[in-house]
């Protein structure tokens, strides 16, 4: 067993939590008129009419990423079931954006997917014409893909525990040197899976609290179950989504997209104003 896969501890000591961070955010709610299906007239009389876009305000006016709860498809159109998926841009149509898909399967599995799009937009992955609640978008549309899976479990001392069991970065292999690419691998699987854990393992509560398991069948968290959250415990779901996308973004931007694209640099503006 190598070391990424290995389990570790997902918080990080002297790091703030996102309670702390929260502070200096501010969330804002809108409708997501930009996503709207296009044959439909009325958004009042529409299957879209919880189509929201949640942006996190900070005291610069440039950096306010912007995070929306999504159903994710492959080619086929096939959903990935029972994932709460988010999008997040940097900035307002960046080019270069990230998925983080969640999923309980126990109690004692947590699952936190990362999807960095590091060379699409969001209007050319997504398909607003499809009747669902959710803007759905599907990820084979992407110019290139690159992943990080990343598994939460509780210790025996009810600390938290990480494990990274994929990282794949090949997609971007032919715009850059093998050792650029050999480094991306390196800080997605031990930065920015460190990071990813230690914000999520603090999400671990909300969802394990709020959902139970039934009959024994793994607990499936609903389209829904974002958008009924208290407001405290909604703005840390949905930070912790904004932040670990930032993170992949900026690791990815910095070590291979360079010069070819500089929007990943409002990513790193929002990390570096956090932390």
């Amino acid at each position: 067993m190598n070391y990424s896969s290995a389990t570790k501890p997902a918080k990080i000591l002297n790091l703030e939590s996102l309670n702390d961070l929260n502070e200096r955010l501010y969330l804002t709610k809108s409708n997501d008129i930009l996503y709207l299906n296009p044959k439909s007239t009325d958004i009042k009389k529409s299957d879209h009419s919880e189509r929201f876009v949640f942006n996190l305000q900070t005291s610069d006016i440039n950096i306010q990423p912007s995070i929306r709860l999504v159903s994710c498809i492959n080619r086929l159109g096939k959903r990935y079931n029972h994932f709460q998926c988010f999008v997040v841009e940097p900035k307002d149509q960046s080019t270069g954006i990230a998925v983080i898909m969640v999923k309980l399967d126990d109690p004692k599995a947590f699952y936190c997917n990362v999807r960095i799009l590091p060379l699409s937009t969001l209007s050319e992955v997504a398909s607003p014409e499809i009747d669902s609640k959710l803007l759905t978008i599907n990820l084979e549309k992407s110019k290139c893909i690159l992943k990080t899976d990343i598994t939460i479990t509780p210790s025996n001392t009810g600390e938290a525990q990480y494990a990274v069991h994929d990282v794949d970065v090949s997609a971007i292999s032919e715009l850059v040197s093998q050792n650029e690419i050999i480094e991306l691998k390196r800080e997605l699987e031990f930065q920015a899976s460190k990071l990813i854990a230690h914000y999520f393992q603090e999400i671990l509560s909300i969802i394990v609290n709020e959902t139970t398991p039934n009959n024994g069948t793994p607990p499936v968290i609903p389209d829904d179950y974002v958008l009924t959250l208290p407001s405290n415990q909604l703005k840390e779901m949905l930070s912790a989504s904004a932040i670990s996308a930032c993170i992949a973004l900026e690791i990815t931007g910095y070590n291979v997209v360079k010069e070819i694209n500089r929007d990943w640099r409002s990513a790193a503006a929002f990390i570096n104003y956090l932390l």
